[in-house]
């Protein structure tokens, strides 16, 4: 709680008051006796220097009534003030205060309410309207009074005789019965009552809202303290379309139609005897106090000792009184009431007291309330409510750095505070927080003097109204304590950086301010080292993204707990790679650890790219050295990084340190990738060759061999004579021979195959190979090897070779149809038996039989088709059709007469212009 209102004794000793009411400079009180005190007053706008109102009696109007004055008000426009005496409403000069009229028709009445707005007329000209609302017994009397003009007057039954009345809008007022409330529109009479079965049955068995829903307690809390009829009710507007209603003890918001606007209400410490309100507080009247409580917070703000109260004069001139004195409760001014709020670290207190307090009233009030706001925060962690402090920097947008500051130095660094006072809880008078606040609280820390005319105020209330509850201790920020307090930064710190990238990528096209970019480095070092103390299996996904962490910093943390995966996470996102790539060959060549072995490095190696490929040629080499059918992923692995590595370059590294690795690579580049390179091709053969020529074991060189043969058959893309100078005289004489069939030289390979390898089927299958792709090349090639097989080369006098008949009979024998035979006579020696010669003859002449007859079948059908032809001609020759003078166009409908025509097969004569629109519909038609 906190001082609203200073408390000033201003008229003491008054013979039985009836009523008051205050406007302006002046008092007025109504008495028992009918007389009216007219006081003048002077006092300040606010209590914050001391100063006390002076009331100075002006006059007494003895004859004013006759009897008990009970209520007043006034109608300023019309310059009269109304009274209400002995149950009839009067009106007398607002100056004089003599008599203008008695309203003979509320005779009778309890109560009265007026209210002066400003109402648009239909020609949306503007107009002060002022209702005069009286109750007189079971009716409600309205006069009206347009600008200075009475109006009219209406007259409303009402089932109960009324006790409390307030205007609530421009024509609804809310009246109080003795058990019930209602609203009327005074316009059309009409009447809604509130809580009773009316209001109930609106609702039509329909679902309740969740607003209706949250306030049936508060409504049938209500509803039973209307079963004692004990209490008063009462009726209060309110600002923001809201009305306060009352019964005992127990207070409800409702709206200007009369649904519930909050989930709870008042529950006052007794039974008010007045309720009314003075911006921004409701002030209510019980039997042993006065209480002050902020209209949007409810929390009670002063309670004020006044016994025996019984009227209130609310508004901007809060007046309290019994029967015999009269109290003023000049407000402080909103400033020192913050600063007394803040010094007692009522921060939520103030921020709702902020909140309502227009900004003309009150000196940078967005600037204020966002000081305010802060301390609340600060306060909020100091003493251990860690979500709701962290929640508020975060709608605050505090800078990432006074938050991270609040915490020890393994969090906050550089950023630690120094001593341990600045990690108290109680604001420093000179800290940055609140430098709007820093006079002000110094004034509140001087014990403001009371006032002169105050002395009538007991101790009691004195303290009664100062008195704040014990603030809690301050809680230490260690154990569990700082682990909900990191587990909260977390959520703030991760919001913080959502808003940053945000930030940064509104500037990514331009200069970037370094403020962004340090606090984006804070906010991510933080987060980084808050995962490292609450949850280290997120600390990875954060620097696998991009971040903007301290890599100095985070290098120490990381290396301190030997968290080297997430160390090499932080190399790579920070482009480090050389870094990066040393620990892991470090840790690679361990026996032990999560990074041991070449499989870490070969995956870092890979998504390097063409970009870092120097680095991948470098950090590969103990990886191939150390494990060479692993290491060659990094360079054959189906990834578009790998594919993408200059392949020279890396046939140089590899042959570097092994030819093996080279002609994997190559294999892996011809096979794979389809590379037709030529260079690449003449290198896996003669690679192929150089480990033939190495001593190896027979297997090794069978396999070599085999891939060789497999390689110059499969490929088109090698240079034979490049190759062929590279081998053997005396050995490879099959690979010899298809490199030699490569450049043409098919009679040399054909020898080779006779003569070395003395494989005369192998030399039979190379000419039919030819053959099926070429039949004219083919039986070239068939005789080539007949000349070979019966006039052999002599390479030297030592090398007397012998013809080889046997097998250039089998060849004629199996190819001799292929073969011209003149050639092939002109070749065989003379004295070649004929009987070898037979199969040869037979299977030729019977080839060519078989040729002349189907050359003589091919050409009778040739006859036939021609025979039809000129058939199908003659007989289209000899058509004929007859054009008459009524031979019509089917397609124009027109006389085709001597026009051109066209005749279709089907005897269907058209205009010659018509043949090709009519083909078109006859073709849509089939």
């Amino acid at each position: 709680m906190h001082d609203a209102f200073q408390v000033t004794t201003v008229v003491d000793k008054v013979n039985k008051i009836e009523s008051i009411f205050a406007h302006g400079d002046r008092l007025l009180i109504g008495t028992y006796a009918g007389h009216l005190l007219e006081y003048d007053i002077k006092e300040p706008l606010v209590a914050d220097d001391n100063e006390v109102p002076e009331v100075t009696l002006r006059d007494t109007h003895k004859t004013f009534s006759k009897r008990p004055i009970e209520q007043m008000d006034i109608i300023k426009e019309i310059g009269s003030l109304v009274s209400l005496s002995d149950g009839l409403v009067s009106l007398h000069d607002m100056r004089t205060f003599e008599l203008q009229m008695p309203l003979g028709k509320t005779k009778g009445a309890n109560l009265f309410t007026v209210q002066t707005m400003v109402e648009m007329t239909d020609d949306q000209i503007p107009q002060l309207v002022t209702r005069l609302a009286v109750a007189v017994r079971k009716k409600l009397l309205v006069f009206v009074w347009k600008d200075t003009e009475f109006f009219e007057t209406k007259e409303w039954p009402i089932p109960d005789r009324v006790k409390a009345m307030a205007w609530v809008g421009n024509v609804k007022i809310c009246l109080g019965f003795s058990s019930e409330y209602a609203l009327m529109q005074v316009d059309k009479g009409e009447l809604t009552e509130l809580f009773g079965p009316m209001a109930d049955s609106s609702q039509n068995g329909a679902p309740l809202s969740s607003n209706a829903s949250a306030m049936s307690t508060l409504n049938s809390l209500y509803n039973m303290s209307l079963g004692f009829r004990g209490g008063k009710p009462m009726v209060t507007k309110i600002p923001n379309n809201e009305m306060l209603l009352a019964r005992d003890n127990i207070s409800i918001f409702l709206g200007l139609d009369g649904t519930p606007t909050r989930k709870v209400g008042i529950e006052w410490t007794g039974t008010p005897e007045q309720i009314g309100y003075s911006y921004p507080y409701v002030i209510a009247i019980l039997p042993k106090h006065v209480e002050v409580r902020n209209i949007q917070s409810l929390a009670l703000v002063q309670q004020i000792d006044l016994a025996s109260a019984k009227f209130l004069n609310q508004g901007k001139l809060v007046y309290v009184a019994t029967t015999s004195q009269i109290w003023r409760l000049t407000p402080f001014s909103f400033s020192s009431q913050l600063d007394q709020l803040v010094e007692k670290h009522a921060y939520e207190e103030a921020v709702s007291l902020l909140e309502q307090i227009d900004a003309v009233l009150v000196e940078n009030k967005e600037e204020k309330l966002r000081m305010i706001r802060t301390a609340y925060a600060h306060d909020l962690f100091v003493h251990g409510d860690y979500d709701t402090s962290l929640s508020l920097f975060q709608s605050l947008d505090t800078a990432a750095a006074e938050v991270i500051s609040l915490y020890p130095a393994i969090i906050s660094g550089k950023l630690a505070k120094e001593t341990d006072e600045e990690h108290d809880h109680h604001l420093d008078p000179d800290s940055p927080l609140s430098p709007p606040l820093r006079k002000s609280a110094a004034l509140a820390d001087v014990e403001r003097p009371a006032s002169r005319a105050s002395t009538v105020l007991s101790n009691s209330a004195r303290s009664q109204s100062t008195t704040t509850t014990p603030s809690k201790e301050p809680v230490p920020l260690t154990g569990i304590h700082l682990h909900d307090a990191i587990t909260c930064l977390v959520h703030f710190l991760a919001d913080r950086r959502q808003k940053l990238a945000k930030r940064m990528q509104a500037h990514e096209n331009g200069n970037m301010p370094d403020d962004t970019l340090n606090e984006a480095t804070l906010v991510d070092t933080t987060l980084m080292k808050a995962y490292m103390l609450t949850n280290d299996a997120l600390v990875g996904p954060l620097l696998r993204v991009h971040n903007h962490c301290d890599v100095q910093e985070c290098e120490a943390i990381l290396l301190e707990k030997s968290k080297y995966k997430e160390m090499v996470d932080l190399y790579n996102c920070k482009g480090l790679h050389s870094k990066a790539l040393d620990l892991l060959s470090r840790l690679g060549q361990q026996a032990d650890g999560p990074l041991r072995g070449v499989v870490p490095t070969i995956r870092y190696l890979q998504r390097l790219g063409l970009e870092h490929f120097d680095l991948v040629l470098k950090y590969s080499q103990w990886v191939l050295k150390a494990d060479p059918v692993l290491g060659m992923d990094i360079f054959i692995d189906d990834l578009a990084e790998v594919d993408l590595f200059p392949r020279e370059r890396v046939l140089q590294h590899l042959a570097s340190i092994a030819d093996a690795l080279m002609i994997q690579y190559l294999e892996y580049i011809i096979d794979e990738l389809k590379d037709s390179t030529p260079a690449f091709h003449n290198r896996l053969a003669i690679a192929y060759l150089d480990q033939i020529k190495m001593d190896k074991t027979d297997d090794d060189k069978v396999h070599l061999r085999s891939k060789l043969l497999q390689f110059l058959i499969n490929s088109t893309c090698y240079k034979a004579e490049k190759i062929l100078t590279r081998l053997p005289l005396n050995d490879l004489f099959e690979e010899r021979a298809i490199l030699l069939s490569r450049i043409g030289q098919h009679d040399q390979a054909l020898d080779i195959y006779v003569y070395k390898l003395q494989n005369y089927a192998m030399a039979e299958e190379y000419c039919s190979k030819i053959y099926k792709d070429d039949p004219a090349m083919g039986s070239e090639m068939y005789l080539t090897l007949l000349r070979v097989y019966l006039q052999p080369s002599h390479t030297s006098r030592q090398d007397a070779r012998q013809p080889l008949l046997e097998p250039a009979l089998r060849l004629l024998a199996h190819h001799g149809s292929h073969i011209n035979a003149a050639h092939v006579l002109a070749i065989l020696p003379a004295d070649t038996p004929l009987q070898g010669l037979f199969p040869f003859f037979e299977k030729y002449i019977r080839e060519s039989h078989r040729a002349r007859n189907k050359n003589r079948v091919v050409k009778n059908l040739l006859k036939a088709e021609q025979f039809q032809a000129e058939q199908q001609l003659a007989w289209q020759q000899s058509r004929s059709v007859k054009i008459t003078e009524d031979r019509m166009c089917p397609q124009c409908n027109k006389r085709i007469g001597n026009s051109v025509f066209a005749v279709f097969p089907n005897s269907v004569v058209v205009h010659y212009s018509c043949k090709e629109r009519y083909d078109k519909t006859l073709g849509k038609r089939m």
